[in-house]
């Protein structure tokens, strides 16, 4: 029974020991595994990690909501505006603005031979209900330019 005990606590100390050392991938809750040239979505705050590039996304806020509400007849379409952290490998993050309009396209940055397209922003505006920043999802897209 005791070198059951003892197994046990060894076995414990040694799985720890790997977590602690950085052998065994951990993945951050708020991080997701995406690929390169597919699609993929995140909530504010939450970031997406292409391993095969070793380029993070961070999706940081929306700083402006102005699209025309679904049950609303307007007379411009209005913009969403994403902020958001990219890096690649042991770079500094840089903050970019990317904006989803009908009128103009700034909606894909270029950094560092890649690229990375603002495709939508969910959900869409509703006249009769305000939109809270942990409801948005918005969908990006990573690509390699050269």
């Amino acid at each position: 029974m005791k070198q059951n005990i003892y197994f046990k606590i060894i076995l414990l100390a040694a799985v720890s020991a790997l977590l602690i050392s950085g052998c065994v991938k951990q993945t951050p809750k708020d991080e997701i595994n995406a690929e390169l040239n597919k699609q993929f979505q995140l909530k504010i705050n939450q970031t997406a990690f292409i391993e095969s590039e070793d380029i993070r996304v961070k999706f940081l806020d929306v700083k402006e909501d102005s699209r025309c509400p679904s049950d609303v007849v307007c007379v411009w379409a209005g913009r969403v505006v994403a902020l958001l952290n990219f890096s690649i490998k042991d770079q500094e993050a840089s903050s970019l603005t990317l904006i989803k309009s009908s009128t103009r396209n700034e909606s894909i940055a270029y950094f560092d031979g890649y690229s990375i397209e603002l495709i939508s922003v969910e959900p869409y505006p509703v006249s009769t209900k305000r939109i809270q920043p942990p409801d948005y999802i918005a969908t990006f897209v990573v690509s390699k330019t050269t």
